[in-house]
């Protein structure tokens, strides 16, 4: 079966990224398949994550303006789904170009891969009652699209639940993460895997460990994610009095050893898909916290049996919660066992089984 794939990009150090070259991978390796990954915009240089030789990348040049982006679009997914030749598309992307991929590709089976809630582009509300209404009319777009597509895989059934698509189905991220390993979890530190972006809620967490950090000032954070240009966070912390105990830190490769050295896993996320970060701290045996936020968090967690899902929002909660795994390492040890034993559903082979069975299925 020729797969080709249509994504942002494959060469950044997001979950995405990870769980996409991790499939792509097993698809040739294991199945025999050939996989292609259409990016954008240089999308595929200096890759973060390893890729099999055989897989073809290929990269459209989408700069210019809105109109010339949709022209370039058009033509760029043309040419390489003639070159290609697929026998079936999956588009992990915005649900606009899904729109534009549907109305491009004939007669071959179009897949969406979710990898976000679909509530993922809302921002603090405007005084503007248009600039009200965009995220509504985008909600509604969205579910229209998402019904068009030929097959529809969300990571979990909350997440397909949000997009109300009636054909669709579930299929959770692999595990690329599975050891024996499981840290010792008696340094006092706190790790947190998350870019700087509005619907991670790093603002969030601040706030917490503001409080937090005052009855426990011999504790750290060590925040490992991309840094952006518009929210300045280090400047926030520091105006919050807290940065003596918060460490900003760029991705890396070797997180896994990462997990190791902390005690606790952390998520104040405003919206999430299906977390990797929380099975990958959860593999290595860390006990997580996170918020209840539509819509990932609580198909991983069971709330104070492999982890604490505190109400989205809640801050109070979160703190009582935080405070309480920091002060007993007989807890810590506990919930992350737990946590640890319940990723094992998530193991490699399970996950692209299903994968392989949903891509022969349709097949027309």
């Amino acid at each position: 079966m020729k797969i080709l794939y249509l994504v942002p990009k494959i060469n950044a150090e997001g979950g995405l990224e990870r769980v996409l070259s991790l499939k792509a991978n097993y698809l040739v390796e294991k199945f025999h398949h050939e996989v292609s990954i259409m990016t954008q915009n240089e999308g595929n240089s200096s890759l973060f994550y390893h890729l099999n030789d055989t897989i073809q990348l290929y990269d459209i040049d989408l700069s210019g303006s809105r109109l010339q982006f949709v022209a370039k679009y058009f033509k760029g997914v043309g040419r390489i789904v003639r070159l290609v030749n697929p026998d079936i598309v999956v588009v992990a992307d915005s649900m606009y170009k899904a729109y534009l991929v549907s109305s491009v590709v004939k007669n071959k089976p179009i897949v969406y891969e979710c990898h976000n809630s679909i509530f993922v582009k809302q921002t603090p509300k405007h005084y503007s009652f248009y600039l009200n209404w965009i995220p509504k009319v985008d909600l509604w777009f969205n579910r229209y699209v998402a019904q068009r597509m030929d097959g529809f895989v969300a990571l979990s059934k909350e997440s397909l639940a949000e997009w109300k698509v009636p054909n669709g189905i579930v299929i959770p991220n692999p595990n690329w993460l599975e050891t024996e390993r499981t840290g010792n979890l008696e340094a006092k530190k706190i790790i947190i895997v998350a870019r700087h972006s509005y619907e991670k809620g790093l603002d969030r967490f601040f706030s917490i460990w503001k409080v937090v950090s005052q009855n426990h000032p011999d504790w750290k954070v060590e925040i490992y994610g991309k840094s952006s240009s518009t929210l300045h966070f280090q400047d926030a912390v520091n105006q919050l009095g807290i940065a003596d105990s918060i460490t900003f830190i760029e991705p890396i490769k070797e997180i896994n050893e990462k997990y190791f050295e902390a005690s606790i896993y952390v998520m104040t996320s405003r919206f999430e898909a299906f977390p990797m970060v929380l099975i990958e701290a959860m593999s290595c045996g860390l006990p997580v916290i996170a918020y209840d936020c539509p819509c990932g968090p609580r198909a991983i967690i069971e709330n104070e049996e492999n982890g604490f899902l505190i109400e989205n929002g809640n801050q109070n909660q979160f703190i009582t919660a935080l405070q309480k795994v920091m002060e007993s390492i007989e807890l810590r040890k506990a919930i992350g066992a737990k946590a640890k034993k319940s990723t094992e559903k998530y193991a490699i082979d399970a996950i692209m089984n299903q994968w392989n069975s949903f891509l022969q299925s349709k097949m027309k």
